[in-house]
């Protein structure tokens, strides 16, 4: 018998997340299942979120999903299935870590299989109710099964992983490629092991913290510098800057550094996000053929199970990456204020379920 209440994380205004307690989901639509959440990261946008919003939560009903604030954050989710209305998801009982990109399925983008950027895009945990809480419900479709060896906690880090294989599939080559990874957290870790296990021949990592520098060495970096060093790189390369670059830290500098980095014809590819205008040399731009690009989200038949494939063969390892497991009900005190601050030493924050935390 599943209960009839639960806790969960909700946005209620900026810089107004609280715990409250909620309904358990009941009925479910057709085609969704029901979750009992083990594990969810707190995210980088859940952060944005938090101090800049409303970006992206609704404060209207949302055209797809219905939903309007408060919403439930969360998109980082693991949990396994208690209850179904989809007869082609998996059993009761299995692990899954869930997509979340709910999309119309009919519009131009999704026509051509671009989900991310479908017009009526309801990510859940972010236009709907999200992983933050004891329970979640989803369609059936975006809950993919894991591995039973799995570790709830290591693979809450498959969906910003799923992000940066999306993210390095901007550009067709990255096998023999010299890559610069401009910021060195969750996304830009998870980054330098993808293109080390997808080939790259050459892969830089850029932060100004000396612990991320350091663990950007451990996760298989070539080299580790701060921006101070950047006029160093381009003795480093034939072409006088790598083939391209992933900005990975969401700001204007981190940007800005990632376009002037590469070589002519390079490419750099913005991952991070942030609402603040960047400047762009036009005349070196056009001149030097460089291209600016950008990539968000993933896609759920393609980026998550290369994740998976990627964690599952051992190419990606997450767990020096979650500095912290809290319990959900100290999620605001103990991982969005502490983020909050700046300066913290934390990589990945995951919150657990009260009920499985363990101090």
């Amino acid at each position: 018998m599943l209960p009839k209440t639960m806790t969960a994380v909700r946005w209620w205004a900026q810089t107004d997340v609280r715990v409250d307690q909620v309904s358990v989901p009941g009925e479910l639509p057709e085609g969704w299942v029901l979750i009992e959440v083990e594990a969810c990261g707190i995210c980088g946008t859940d952060l944005e979120e938090y101090l800049h919003g409303p970006i992206v939560s609704p404060l209207e009903p949302h055209p797809l999903t219905g939903a309007v604030v408060p919403v439930t954050m969360g998109h980082e989710t693991v949990g396994r299935i208690v209850r179904t209305n989809d007869p082609a998801a998996a059993p009761i009982g299995t692990l899954v870590a869930v997509e979340g990109n709910r999309f119309c399925g009919e519009c131009f983008w999704c026509r051509r299989r671009e989900f991310p950027l479908c017009e009526k895009l309801g990510s859940l945990g972010q236009m709907a109710d999200g992983g933050l809480a004891d329970f979640i419900a989803a369609p059936g479709y975006m809950c993919v099964p894991l591995p039973a060896d799995l570790s709830p906690i290591e693979a809450t880090l498959l969906e910003p992983l799923s992000v940066v294989v999306r993210a390095l599939r901007r550009r067709t080559q990255v096998k023999d490629s010299s890559i610069a990874i401009v910021g060195a957290g969750t996304l830009g870790l998870l980054a330098i092991q993808v293109a080390k296990a997808w080939g790259a021949r050459d892969v830089v990592a850029i932060d100004p913290q000396p612990h991320r520098r350091e663990l950007a060495l451990a996760c298989g970096a070539d080299l580790a510098i701060d921006a101070e060093q950047i006029g160093t790189l381009a003795d480093r390369y034939p072409a006088r800057g790598p083939d391209w670059a992933l900005e990975c830290a969401g700001n204007v500098a981190a940007a800005e550094t990632a376009l002037g980095l590469v070589r002519r014809g390079g490419t750099a590819v913005l991952v991070g996000v942030h609402d603040a205008p960047i400047s762009v040399n036009m005349l070196r731009l056009v001149l030097e053929e460089r291209t600016l690009t950008a990539s968000v989200s993933h896609v759920w038949d393609e980026d998550f199970p290369e994740a998976i494939r990627l964690l599952e063969a051992g190419l990606v390892v997450v767990t020096p990456l979650v500095t912290s497991v809290i319990p959900l009900s100290r999620t605001v005190t103990d991982g969005v204020d502490v983020l909050a601050r700046g300066n913290s030493a934390e990589i990945k924050i995951v919150a657990v379920p009260d009920a499985l935390w363990r101090p």
